[in-house]
């Protein structure tokens, strides 16, 4: 495994490969990794002959300050973790190397950004989406993995990526679960004993939901108080809410033949849970008939 702190060197190297007819594939993570984390190595190893992981663990997101900071996670763990996981190129982006000067360029997408309403994420996602821009361009044509338990990260990288016509294909995958149904996150480690033996109940939160969707329950906020109701004695729910899958538009109906529904049937119901002080981000796909 290449490992490189240039990103220089990192577009020279798939450059490279490209040229000589390989197919280049790029996962991107903040470090902490995990299980979840190499599934999506398993899968870009599938459709692609290259793998690249863009380890951004050195850097720390923050708008306030002009951009990144220093950010501490576990390098050496992390890294052995790729290498055993097949990994060929293994960038580590560094604010001396990426950030000469402070930068004066970000992303904006107020049409999505609108529909976060609710949701804790602020100008932090516009900050997140532009570093992944700027690591698509590093990258070059190549196919990128995320996973997705952070389905609104997903959208909008993906929206992104299509709005610029980047030479690059976000792909998502599906969420990797403990055999309980939690989530499989870094934050799982956080937890107390306690705390982990209740996780479980915001699957089966989000679970009984969907059921009453099936069901036939088409008011977005009765379903979304169905997973509330469960959750409450166990959890302090930050917020659960139905929005239209690709484009994360809030919801109040579910009927994709009603004014304001999902036009294309397809709805994702999203979550963050606290346990404790540790918030638990969750989310499941539902797909209703649009005849």
């Amino acid at each position: 495994m290449i490992t490189t702190e240039k990103h220089a060197e990192v577009r020279e190297l798939l450059d490279a490969e490209r040229a000589a007819g390989r197919r280049v594939a790029m996962v991107g993570t903040s470090g902490g990794t995990h299980s979840g984390h190499i599934s999506l190595v398993e899968q870009a190893k599938k459709e692609c002959d290259v793998v690249a992981v863009f380890w951004n663990g050195a850097l720390k997101l923050e708008w306030a300050s002009g951009g990144v900071q220093a950010y501490n996670r576990d390098l050496a763990h992390d890294q052995a973790l790729f290498e055993a996981a097949g990994v060929d190129v293994f960038y580590i982006p560094m604010r001396d190397d990426l950030y000469q000067r402070p930068s004066n360029t970000f992303m904006a997408m107020p049409g999505m950004l609108r529909n976060l309403a609710g949701m804790p994420e602020g100008e932090h996602m516009e900050l997140l989406v532009t570093m992944v821009a700027t690591l698509l361009n590093i990258a070059g044509p190549c196919l990128t993995f995320f996973g997705e338990k952070d389905w609104q990260q997903l959208v909008m990288f993906q929206r992104m990526a299509e709005d610029l016509h980047l030479p690059s294909r976000v792909i998502g995958c599906p969420t990797r679960r403990e055999p309980d149904g939690v989530a499989i996150s870094s934050r799982n480690t956080k937890l107390s004993p306690e705390q982990r033996a209740a996780a479980p109940a915001l699957y089966a939160a989000l679970t009984a939901a969907v059921d009453a969707i099936t069901a036939g329950e088409r008011d977005a906020h009765a379903a979304a108080e169905v997973a509330l109701a469960r959750l409450r004695p166990v959890a302090d729910p930050d917020y659960i809410v139905a929005v239209e899958a690709a484009t994360l538009r809030p919801l109040d109906t579910l009927d994709p033949a009603a004014e304001g529904g999902p036009s294309d049937g397809e709805i994702r119901l999203l979550a963050s849970v606290r346990f404790g002080t540790t918030p638990l981000v969750d989310n499941v796909g539902v797909t209703l008939p649009t005849a």
